[in-house]
């Protein structure tokens, strides 16, 4: 894989190297946010706030309304990229992509320069206030690593989410919007995600972001924090080395970072 991102992204490797795919069906969802719950349960964060994304926090049901008072209802998390931008951003090195289709964040390396917050397009990631560490959805890595599915997925109980192999989510997202009359989103997104929903209505109707299906998109960390981490010890002097020794190794991720539109 790591031909197929010409070094831009750190990659591996948690099972058999097949691409998993997480399959939301809007059209059977009814907005319990049990998948919210059972996520926080899982990773042992507390049950605090389901309307906004946080550190503890990782699936998000739009609209942000009590359970169930809304006839559509749309998940928000992370969408686990093929080109994930945030790990391309990255400069530690502390996102990878998996053969299996997690993105996931080490909080051991991060150094919370914030530079994949800002470089999320559909704005999923989180920095916790306390660690100062960003934080986001891991697709249950170590579950996927056991072949099993993420525990959002096994607490639904309605069967609007599933997962499996890429090819079979996707078939079966197609067949089932066919049947609705409906389309797919995440398919195509910033290069592929995996991540596919089913929508009865258009995407703008459940509130879901019009992301290009661009690879690697011009990400939006302002121009005055990346100068600032240039000439400033912020985030910790071990994480600068590090960054700079990454940089001379990886140049192709300082055009990315400094000339997006170029990379």
């Amino acid at each position: 894989m790591s031909e197929k991102y010409g070094n831009l992204i750190p990659t591996g490797r948690l099972l058999d190297g097949k691409p998993r795919t997480i399959l939301f069906d809007a059209t059977k969802c009814i907005g319990c946010r049990q998948c919210v719950h059972a996520c926080k349960d899982w990773h042992d964060h507390p049950r605090t706030s389901v309307y906004e994304f946080s550190s503890s926090n990782w699936i998000q049901m739009d609209p942000p309304v009590l359970e169930g008072l809304s006839p559509l209802w749309a998940r928000n998390s992370c969408m686990h990229c093929e080109y994930p931008m945030c790990a391309a951003v990255c400069p530690v090195e502390a996102i990878t992509k998996y053969d299996e289709g997690p993105v996931v964040i080490d909080p051991v390396k991060c150094i919370g320069c914030e530079y994949c917050v800002y470089a999320c397009p559909w704005g999923v990631i989180s920095k916790d206030e306390v660690t100062q560490k960003a934080s986001k959805c891991t697709m249950c890595a170590p579950r996927v690593s056991e072949e099993k599915s993420p525990f959002c997925v096994v607490a639904c109980p309605v069967g609007a989410l599933d997962f499996g192999l890429e090819e079979d989510m996707t078939a079966k997202a197609h067949a089932r919007a066919s049947e609705v009359g409906g389309e797919t989103y995440g398919e195509n997104e910033a290069g592929g995600t995996q991540v596919v929903m089913v929508l009865k209505e258009g995407k703008a109707a459940y509130g879901l972001k019009f992301i290009l299906p661009t690879k690697y998109p011009a990400h939006k960390i302002p121009l005055g924090l990346m100068l600032k981490d240039l000439f400033t010890p912020r985030c910790g002097i071990p994480g600068k080395l590090r960054a700079l020794y990454l940089a001379v190794v990886h140049p192709k991720r300082l055009l990315y970072r400094y000339w997006p539109r170029r990379a």
